[in-house]
């Protein structure tokens, strides 16, 4: 059974696999080359740090201008987009193009129960995507957030928001666009129909999660500002935190997916 899903899974995962490693390489590359810049006009950064001139501002790149700026902004662009690409690899042809071609009749014959069948395409379609993104998101936040951090135009500072400098909110965009692409297309079986959604939906979830994660946070303060103990262990939370907060809704959403996809199969078999 899991043979059979990750050979039909084979093309998809071999994209991802590339995208993610190119991804990963460009990042790693990027920030070595801003590393140099930034030494040969004598700055030094790691967050907002001082340079020759003052202080690194928040909002205010301290970046040389050319190579490094374009830099520093490319892999915002990865960082921010990676994510979103990797889950529609994976999960907009995991069940939209089967159905679109009706090859899912094959499966059938192979005495696959449909529910199981379900479970094991998305499992490794999510745990493959978590894999590829995390990659990124690991190479992302140890060699080049410091520099982006740092990027002034008011657009790619927006960007930013969409990544948080965060590897768990990273992933877990990854996750939930793989899973929502893919009931999206168990449930329509149309490729194009199940892109433009899980595009569509991808701003609205990242609007959600944000709310939510400040949400969660917000109570999470109160909680530990009446409890003595809390608050030694927890202390003030940071944006770290207050990101991984933010990833709790795309989880939840994770599960919803999955629990629409179980419903979905469950009435095609009565």
């Amino acid at each position: 059974m899991n043979w059979l899903a990750l050979r039909l899974l084979r093309p998809y995962l071999i994209v991802a696999a590339a995208l993610s490693a190119l991804s990963t390489a460009f990042v790693l590359a990027g920030a070595r080359v801003i590393r140099q810049q930034a030494e040969a006009h004598g700055i030094v950064v790691a967050g907002y740090v001082p340079d020759r001139t003052g202080l690194c501002e928040r909002g205010v790149s301290c970046l040389p201008a050319g190579t490094a700026t374009s830099l520093a902004q490319a892999v915002v662009l990865v960082a921010t987009f990676v994510p979103l690409l990797i889950g529609l690899i994976l999960g907009v042809p995991l069940f939209a193009r089967e159905r679109e071609e009706s090859t899912d009749a094959f499966v059938l014959t192979q005495s696959v129960p449909r529910m199981r069948w379900l479970f094991t395409k998305l499992l490794w379609a999510l745990a493959a995507g978590a894999v590829c993104t995390a990659a990124v998101a690991v190479a992302f936040r140890l060699a080049a957030a410091r520099y982006t951090l740092i990027v002034g135009e008011f657009g790619y500072s927006l960007l930013q928001v969409a990544h948080k400098h965060s590897i768990v909110f990273m992933v877990m965009q990854t996750v939930f666009i793989t899973a929502l692409a893919g009931i999206a297309g168990l449930a329509g079986g149309r490729t194009l129909r199940t892109l433009v959604m899980s595009v569509v939906a991808w701003p609205v979830a990242l609007i959600v999660a944000q709310l939510g994660g400040l949400l969660l946070a917000g109570v999470t303060a109160v909680l530990v500002s009446w409890s003595d103990s809390l608050s030694m262990m927890v202390g003030t939370l940071d944006e770290d935190e207050v990101a991984a907060f933010a990833a709790v809704p795309l989880g939840m959403g994770t599960v919803v997916a999955l629990l629409v996809g179980r419903g979905i199969v469950r009435r095609g078999t009565r």
